[in-house]
């Protein structure tokens, strides 16, 4: 009998954790959603709470929040704040080997956003993440390449990764690849 109460505790409490992640998964997409329609009083009140919570990318929009002053005072300092706490948790991910938090690792060191700008780091971060077969990651390093950024410019090899990405399904990709086809490089003299 102790042991059936006590897998019905278990039960209902893990129900009671799912369904907690699941509400405050709305939320932040709630969150997002306000952030994309420019009702940032609403985005805030929404993402706040998560980002107290440690919700890794609520961090990250309240950082944005406070960078451009959408719904609160401009403030680069407490974005900064926020910035940080979202690359240190994105950071762990990444040394723990989610190829997804290794590019969000990366393009926070592209961007310097919350840490010293590092585009070789970014590239480093993003070929293990491509090693692991993520996406994205090439799509990314592929950019990096075509800007010669933390890399050797190379147009050659950025085109090869974008289209790997692309031919993957990645849309940025895609993006990238027909902006690269619009560029027009200076003649050599």
């Amino acid at each position: 009998m102790r042991n059936s109460r006590q897998m019905l505790l278990a039960t209902v409490m893990a129900a009671v954790a799912a369904w907690s992640l699941a509400a405050r998964a709305g939320e932040l997409e709630d969150g997002i959603t306000a952030f994309e329609k420019h009702d940032f009083n609403t985005a805030v009140r929404l993402i706040e709470p998560l980002a107290e919570q440690g919700n890794i990318e609520a961090e990250y929009f309240m950082g944005t929040f406070y960078m451009y002053g959408h719904g609160v005072a401009m403030d680069p300092a407490q974005a900064t704040v926020w910035f940080k706490r979202a690359f240190g948790h994105w950071e762990t991910q990444a040394r723990a080997g989610d190829p997804a938090a290794m590019v969000e690792v990366a393009g926070m060191l592209t961007s310097g956003l919350g840490v010293d700008r590092d585009d070789k780091a970014a590239a480093d971060w993003l070929r293990k993440a491509g090693d692991l077969g993520y996406v994205e990651a090439w799509a990314e390093l592929g950019g990096l390449y075509v800007e010669g950024a933390g890399v050797p410019k190379d147009l050659a090899e950025g085109e090869r990764l974008l289209k790997k990405a692309s031919s993957a399904g990645s849309v940025r990709a895609s993006e990238m690849l027909a902006a690269l086809s619009k560029r027009v490089e200076p003649a050599s003299f």
